[in-house]
């Protein structure tokens, strides 16, 4: 089956159970062709199934709870392109059809087109796990007074949220302020030590540690990464 699709996109199986949490370097968007799953990733937590399409920023993280076998296929996606995290497109058939074109013909800016949101989901606010995710996402949060105000000891927060997302909420938390500066430093031209002020670092400096241990990469480098990304969306 892998056969009918070309190899600029990945198509996947995903068996029943559970996987760990994971990272991916480049951005992509998740069309799945059949199955359910339950995603606990760094846009919150997420209810999956045909029909939807799972798109995961430059090096955001997860883990899935497969339900049942999921066939999915994997569609790079440019850096500059801003997707809702879930989303169905309008003629589903249509971007099938587009993915599989895209094997005989460049067919980037119709599948890009076909990948507009026709229906945005909302992710899955069960337990309080999950509303410490939005709240960590949302705003700076501090862990103690979040615990306290919730009535939960600061210690099983940290157990519960490890179980639930396979992370930290001190980890979670973090990265998220790291991503957001992130998208500052690669879409706007604003000063390192302006963004990192708006994004609540230290300074300057304290935002480039963190971008590097993220990343692997500088602030500054991730600057060119941003030329590269817009000339190739001008062309």
């Amino acid at each position: 089956m892998a056969s009918r699709y070309a190899p600029w996109m990945h198509y996947q199986l995903l068996e029943k159970g559970p996987q760990p949490r994971h990272r991916h370097s480049t951005g992509y968007a998740a069309f799945i062709l059949s199955g359910t799953y339950e995603e606990l990733g760094d846009t919150g937590r997420w209810q999956a199934e045909a029909g939807d399409i799972v798109y995961h920023h430059q090096l955001e993280a997860h883990a899935n709870r497969v339900s049942s076998s999921c066939s999915i296929i994997n569609i790079p996606v440019p850096g500059y392109l801003a997707l809702p995290p879930m989303f169905q497109v309008e003629h589903p058939d249509d971007l099938l059809k587009a993915l599989l074109l895209k094997s005989l013909v460049n067919c980037d800016e119709d599948i890009m087109a076909i990948l507009a949101p026709h229906q945005v989901k909302q992710p899955v606010i069960g337990d309080w796990p999950d509303m410490l995710a939005r709240d960590l996402l949302e705003a700076p949060t501090h862990l103690t007074r979040w615990a306290n105000q919730a009535g939960i000891r600061p210690e099983t927060v940290t157990r519960g949220f490890f179980k639930a997302y396979g992370t930290t909420p001190a980890r979670y938390r973090r990265e998220a302020q790291t991503r957001r500066a992130l998208r500052e430093i690669i879409c706007s031209d604003c000063a390192l030590a302006d963004i990192a002020y708006r994004t609540g670092f230290a300074d300057q400096a304290h935002l480039t540690r963190s971008v590097v241990g993220l990343t692997g990469t500088t602030p500054r480098a991730w600057r060119k990464v941003k030329t590269v990304q817009y000339g190739y969306a001008a062309g």
